[in-house]
């Protein structure tokens, strides 16, 4: 990975569902086809529903493929809590993640 790119921030809607998930999906190509690490501000999700919980594991997996590093900034518990009951929190870097 190059060193001299520059982090890339998402900030994620309060809502992720599938009525955003072909925008968010253009989003998380954009990010991932300019390299350079990824981060995910994740505070105001409130609400996460399977199918984007899918579109960012396949998300992470690609960019692990690619050897790009990606990190959650402040994930919310709705998030985290979403992620841990269908199984993809460690898939989504989330399993050490407290759920308060």
């Amino acid at each position: 990975m190059n060193e001299n790119k520059e982090k890339h921030i998402i900030s994620c809607q309060d809502s992720l569902d599938i009525s955003i998930v072909t925008e968010f999906a253009d989003e998380l190509k954009g990010a991932l086809d300019q390299g350079g690490a990824i981060q995910l501000q994740g505070s105001e999700i409130e609400k996460a529903d399977t199918a984007a919980l899918q579109l960012l594991c396949a998300f992470f997996l690609d960019a692990e493929a690619h050897g790009i590093e990606i990190e959650w900034l402040d994930p919310s518990d709705a998030l985290c809590e979403a992620a841990t009951q269908i199984g993809l929190s460690e898939y989504l870097g989330l399993a050490d993640r407290t759920i308060h």
